[in-house]
C-alpha cells in the first residue's frame, strides 16, 4: 500500500530432519547427563541417546562427522558445525584414539577440533566418535534420538526421547548417527540413504 512500510521479519522455516508423523516417543522424561555441557548449550533434535531405561538416565552419542579431508601428521580436524565434542574429550576412528585439546567454533560453515595426537589420513564424512575401554568400541551406542531441540539449564535436565522415526535425513543431522548406532536401532529408525 502506498505510504506504509512495512518491518516484518521473515517467518523461520522449521527444516524437518525426519518425517515427524512417525516419530514415536518414549514413556516418560529421562534425566540428561550434563557433565561437559555449560548451562545454555544447545542440542539439536535428533541428536543420538543412549537412554538407560530402568534408571531413567540418558547420555549423549558424541559423534562428530569430518567436514574437510585431513592430511597425514595433521592436528587439526574441521568437522560438521555444532560439534557436542568438548576439550579433553577423547575422540576416535575405530582404530586410534586422540583427545581434543582445544576447540574453535569462529568459522560459519565448520568447528575445528585440535588433537593432542595427530590422528591420520581422513577423509571427510569419516566417523569419529567417544571410545569407551578401546579405540575400537563407543563409550555409548545410541538406542534412542532426542525428541526436540533442548537447553542446558541448572539443575535437572529432563528431556523426551524418540524410540522409532522414519525418512530420516541423515544430511540434515548436526549430531550423526554411527554404523553401530544403525545396527543397534535396527528398523525402528529409518534413513535415506543407501547405507
Amino acid at each position: 500500500m502506498a505510504g506504509f512500510t512495512y518491518h516484518l521479519a521473515p517467518t523461520e522455516v522449521m527444516e524437518e530432519r525426519y518425517d515427524v508423523q512417525t516419530g514415536v516417543r518414549r514413556r516418560g522424561p529421562f534425566r540428561l547427563d550434563v557433565t561437559n555441557m555449560p548451562v545454555g548449550t544447545l542440542i539439536p533434535a535428533l541428536t543420538p541417546l543412549y537412554c538407560d531405561l530402568v534408571n531413567r538416565h540418558a547420555y549423549l552419542v558424541r559423534n562428530v562427522a569430518v567436514y574437510a579431508d585431513v592430511a597425514e601428521g595433521a592436528a587439526e580436524v574441521k568437522v560438521n558445525k555444532g560439534t557436542v565434542a568438548y576439550v579433553g574429550m577423547k575422540v576416535s576412528d575405530g582404530t586410534t584414539s586422540t583427545t581434543v585439546t582445544t576447540i574453535d567454533t569462529t568459522n560459519d560453515e565448520y568447528d575445528t577440533l585440535t588433537l593432542a595426537e595427530a590422528p591420520g589420513a581422513l577423509q571427510a564424512g569419516t566417523m569419529l566418535f567417544e571410545p569407551g575401554d578401546d579405540a575400537a568400541t563407543p563409550l555409548y551406542v545410541a538406542n534412542s534420538a532426542l525428541y526436540g531441540c533442548f537447553k542446558v539449564t541448572a539443575g535437572d535436565n529432563l528431556v523426551t526421547a524418540l524410540r522409532r522415526a522414519a525418512e530420516i535425513e541423515p544430511q540434515k543431522l548436526v549430531v550423526p548417527f554411527s554404523k553401530a548406532d544403525r545396527e543397534r536401532l535396527g528398523e525402528r529408525f529409518e534413513f535415506n540413504d543407501n547405507e
